[in-house]
């Protein structure tokens, strides 16, 4: 007899499918996720995004102030911004616009906003690495696109450490000095509320 669980999962793999190669984000324009320490959190840098030579989207991670202990570090993409509270639950789940899953073997076969499950978790600190991500983009007629979302920093029992809303970058005209964001996305720099709990002293645990 087969269990609901059964068919579930298979309903979910019938579901799922690999997500296209992106190649439409338009150039000179730069997204960031700006980490910035508080009472609950010591990490800070950023996860900065801009488009690659081929479309895709070049990502530069530069961060710094995780825990000694926890690691190591998964990073995601979130559908939501952050709330005004700062909570990073609010941030729901990982973007995830072809019902991607997180135990796929391939890249396309992921969630796209799953960074860290495509490129490596974060393994130190401080921590920089840089990347071509195939599957997101900076394109606002893109169902991967990343602006006004958020990424989430996780300990690697998948509680939530810190996040903070991808923002887009001023650009500077250099000919006459001044600066202008080619598209509002309505999110702000905003940080968790929280630590992890449960080895991690005096924090409080946001699950998936």
């Amino acid at each position: 007899m087969v269990s609901k669980t059964s068919i579930a999962l298979l309903a979910a793999t019938a579901l799922a499918q690999n997500a296209p190669v992106s190649t439409d984000s338009p150039q000179g324009v730069t997204y960031v996720a700006k980490f910035v320490p508080n009472s609950h959190s010591n990490i800070s840098g950023t996860v900065e995004f801009e488009a690659a030579k081929n479309g895709s989207v070049l990502v530069n991670v530069d961060v710094n102030g995780l825990p000694s202990q926890g690691g190591p570090f998964p990073y995601h993409i979130h559908e939501k911004p952050v709330p005004s509270d700062g909570n990073c639950t609010g941030t729901l789940g990982h973007l995830n616009p072809f019902n991607g899953s997180m135990t796929s073997t391939v890249a396309a076969g992921k969630e796209a906003g799953d960074l860290a499950g495509k490129h490596g978790n974060i393994t130190a600190s401080p921590f920089q690495t840089s990347y071509v991500d195939n599957y997101i983009s900076l394109n606002p007629s893109n169902p991967a696109y990343i602006g006004g979302l958020s990424v989430v920093i996780h300990a690697n029992d998948n509680s939530r450490l810190t996040c903070a809303n991808i923002t887009e970058e001023a650009v500077v005209n250099k000919s006459n000095g001044t600066t202008s964001v080619a598209s509002a996305n309505g999110a702000g720099n905003l940080v968790a509320n929280g630590l992890v709990a449960g080895g991690l002293a005096g924090a409080v645990a946001w699950l998936i």
